[in-house]
């Protein structure tokens, strides 16, 4: 039978401590990063209708969407009296390109002309699901992405998605409370 030294397994028992201490020491450095809030139906209510008013102002009837970032899931969509049903879908596809590629879709539609390649193959990704057209916006509080807005209904879609997005911006501090 072998005999352990007492001595030469406290050795070890230290020797494992500090190893593991010294790996691990960059995760006790860095503070967790929390993830983002995700976007209430209070702020997608005002963003609805900061862009609402506006389409009002220029007798424009419009749908406005506005997606969650960490599921893609509708938090609140709306189309107008007079509006068609269907710019609700319009809205929810540019939604989900602006969470999808962190920009704006009106910057995804100008790959048809210089990369026709991407254009086409995030086309065929994502199907009937993404809508590369402009009027969607993502959502951005404190450098994180929150969530995203579409419109569609004009051709000015992006207007009334910046419209929303100053109206949110107004109330946000207050409605995060």
């Amino acid at each position: 039978m072998k005999v352990v030294r007492r001595s030469s397994w406290r050795a070890s028992l230290i020797s494992a401590l500090f190893l593991t201490l010294a790996l691990g020491r960059t995760g006790f450095a860095q503070a967790p990063t929390l993830p983002p809030q995700p976007i209430s139906l209070a702020e997608a209510r005002a963003i609805i209708e900061g862009a609402v008013a506006l389409a009002r102002e220029k007798n424009t009837r419009i749908g406005v969407v506005v997606l969650d970032s960490a599921s893609s899931e509708m938090v609140a969509g709306e189309h107008m009296d007079g509006a068609p049903g269907r710019n609700i879908m319009f809205a929810q596809g540019k939604a989900f390109a602006a969470i999808t590629y962190r920009t704006t879709s009106e910057a995804l539609s100008e790959l048809y002309k210089t990369r026709p390649d991407r254009y086409f193959g995030i086309l065929n990704m994502y199907g009937n699901k993404i809508y590369l057209v402009g009027g969607g916006i993502p959502l951005v509080v404190d450098g994180k992405l929150v969530g995203a807005v579409g419109v569609a209904g004009s051709n000015q879609d992006e207007l009334y998605a910046q419209a929303g997005i100053a109206a949110w911006e107004k109330v946000r501090a207050d409605l995060r409370k």
